[in-house]
């Protein structure tokens, strides 16, 4: 009885943790103006050409990246071109317009924030 009670622990922590973990998130903010995806550890920001064509403009690796891990969500904090990204995605399991943002601080402190919305991909 016991080693099955272990079995089936393990199970659903294996569960949850897949549960948890994602493929990839693509956000963007209202109007499409900030626009990237975030898989394995990469940020890729995405810009649309004239003919409605995206390219991947500025990708930053893992290493660059400093992530805190919440309960069901995450925050990621990266700097671009000097000015300091936050991205704060509230709960992977349900994104919302509301609780997910993108904020961008310059080097003379100005800020702005963008919701988000997401998606997995």
């Amino acid at each position: 009885m016991k080693l099955s009670a272990i079995f089936g622990f393990l199970g659903l922590l294996l569960m949850v943790h897949s549960y948890n973990s994602f493929a990839g998130i693509e956000c963007q903010t209202a109007f499409g103006e900030k626009s990237f995806v975030i898989e394995d550890g990469r940020i890729s920001f995405n810009k649309e050409d004239a003919s409605g064509v995206s390219r991947a403009i500025s990708s930053v690796s893992g290493d660059s990246v400093r992530t805190h891990t919440k309960h069901l969500g995450f925050t990621k904090t990266l700097y671009i071109d000097g000015n300091k990204h936050r991205i704060n995605v509230q709960n992977t399991n349900e994104f919302s317009d509301v609780n997910d943002y993108l904020s961008i601080t310059s080097p003379k402190g100005h800020q702005m924030t963008y919701p988000l919305s997401c998606h997995s991909v």
